[in-house]
């Protein structure tokens, strides 16, 4: 068997497998792969140190021949109008809340599966990024060296494009999607890069004055990660916002296309 029917034999495995995971699982997603090489060459230079820690005495034959799985799960209807929620005048915090917990309980579902894959394939699991290190920080600049960019791996697996409000937006569920990674040595089949489609949607910048003044600001991840912090303070249980979410599926341009 020649490479590439390896590769195509393996990626039909791997999704078979990945699909048998949702069903136990009892939910959607998708699936999608990169090249170990071309994550690690797109990565922040502190994201590319924690990625080469990880890798271990594995990094060299990686960058010459592995790959990085992205796995996407989407929130669960209704869960994304639980966000800001203004029915009664002011912010609806407990209802929020809510959408915080079903942010986590996706994480937990993202790290069962990101596991059982890699021992399925015996690669590297990449855990699903949670709420609660940006109350632990000083600066959003100290968390970019605990984490590895799924959204790199996701959009250049093909998944979905990188949206004006930096999420990686899935062509049926928006950005309402939350991703993990897998790293393997077996070869694979390679997505492609997916250019930009907002054009000149503006959802999610009408409805975060950080991210429609980002130019101007000294930095509007770090403002971003202040607000975050207001909202625990109103008893949100993770850090966690998701305004542009909502305003990305509910009023975006590809609105009447998405689907949760």
């Amino acid at each position: 068997m020649n490479q590439q029917d390896m590769a195509e034999a393996n990626t039909l495995e791997l999704k078979t497998y990945f699909q048998e995971l949702l069903d136990e699982e009892s939910e959607h997603g998708d699936i999608g792969a990169t090249g170990f090489k071309v994550v690690y060459d797109q990565l922040m230079d502190s994201q590319k140190d924690k990625l080469r820690e990880v890798s271990g005495e594995k990094f060299d034959s990686l960058c010459e021949s592995g790959s990085i799985i992205s796995i996407g799960i989407p929130y669960k209807d209704p869960t994304i109008d639980y966000i800001n929620d203004k029915q009664k005048g002011d912010p609806d915090y407990q209802l929020w809340n809510e959408y915080a917990k079903e942010y986590h309980r996706i994480y937990q579902v993202l790290n069962r599966m990101s596991v059982a894959i890699a021992s399925r394939f015996n690669g590297i699991p990449l855990k699903s990024t949670i709420g609660g290190i940006i109350g632990e920080i000083d600066h959003v600049h100290d968390y970019f060296p605990m984490v590895i960019s799924h959204r790199v791996v996701a959009e250049n697996s093909g998944i979905g494009w990188r949206g004006k409000n930096q999420l990686v937006i899935h062509e049926k569920f928006s950005c309402a999607i939350r991703f993990s990674s897998v790293i393997i040595s077996i070869p694979v089949m390679h997505g492609e890069k997916m250019e930009s489609k907002c054009g000149d949607c503006t959802a999610c910048e009408d409805a975060c004055g950080f991210i429609r003044f980002r130019e101007k600001l000294p930095d509007y991840r770090e403002s971003c990660r202040r607000y975050i912090l207001f909202l625990k303070s109103k008893g949100i249980e993770k850090s966690i916002c998701g305004k542009c979410i909502k305003a990305c599926y509910r009023s975006s341009k590809f609105r009447m296309r998405f689907s949760l």
